[in-house]
């Protein structure tokens, strides 16, 4: 593989893989952990004027229009008024396994913990805390991430029902369980061989496959099998759903 350099990431951001880009952010000095993951390399801006100041964690997945800067250029604007050239530099340390959503900004000096979600085009400055979900301009904390979960998990099971539902609709059949995938847990015989059977993609980008599997095998579905949860998109049956240590109807 050739070294990606700046001119093809800047005037062929489509053709840069996201192995080559992480490559080049470490032989810059960036500090970045196993498993990073750039949706869209070439659409991002990864400030290396300071790599020192830049630390990203393993697990990371970042989302595309994403900024991270290590340095703020306004001192121009003070060297023009106070004719003095004043140094600016911040280190920003993201943690491990967080999600950064599209066109989100990470200012210099920025901390932010393990296991956190950034919403879309936010903006964060200063520190935050491991197992939260932040938003907005400034990036607060919304929610924890264990009511995150709790939320996702009931409205996954809806969002099933309704893909479902629709993608009935439009083929004019019944859809397969291969069509069905993310949502395969809810269904799923808990076995390998039902993965490869049905062509579940289990690869997912930043994550151990073999994890992924295994917490699969230990997990417990909603359905007994995928002709219940059919039944149950048939009609206005509720169901209980296991979250966390409870359990709640949906």
């Amino acid at each position: 593989m050739q070294p990606l350099t700046y001119y093809k990431l800047r005037v062929f951001p489509y053709l840069v893989r996201n192995e080559e880009f992480c490559n080049y952010l470490r032989k810059k000095g960036i500090l970045l952990g196993k498993k990073a993951k750039f949706f869209e390399p070439g659409n991002v801006f990864i400030d290396v004027s300071r790599p020192e100041l830049l630390k990203i964690g393993a697990y990371c997945k970042i989302s595309r229009g994403v900024t991270i800067l290590t340095h703020d250029y306004s001192r121009s604007v003070l060297r023009r008024v106070y004719g003095e050239v004043i140094g600016d530099g911040a280190a920003v340390e993201i943690g491990e396994n967080v999600f950064i959503g599209m066109n989100a900004i990470i200012l210099m000096g920025a901390h932010i913990g393990n296991n956190v979600i950034v919403g879309a085009g936010s903006v964060v400055n200063g520190y935050v805390p491991d197992n939260v979900v932040v938003a907005g301009n400034p990036a607060r904390v919304v929610k924890t991430l264990d009511e995150f979960y709790h939320q996702r998990k009931e409205k996954s099971l809806i969002e099933a029902k309704n893909f479902f539902l629709e993608k009935e609709k439009r083929a004019g059949r019944i859809p397969l369980i291969s069509e069905m995938d993310p949502w395969f847990p809810l269904f799923l015989e808990r076995d390998i061989r039902q993965l490869k059977k049905n062509h579940i993609f289990t690869n997912l980008s930043g994550d151990e496959e073999e994890e992924v599997i295994s917490f699969f095998l230990q997990s417990a579905p909603v359905f007994k099998n995928y002709e219940e949860f059919i039944e149950w998109c048939h009609s206005e049956l509720e169901v209980l759903c296991t979250i966390g240590k409870g359990m709640v109807r949906i």
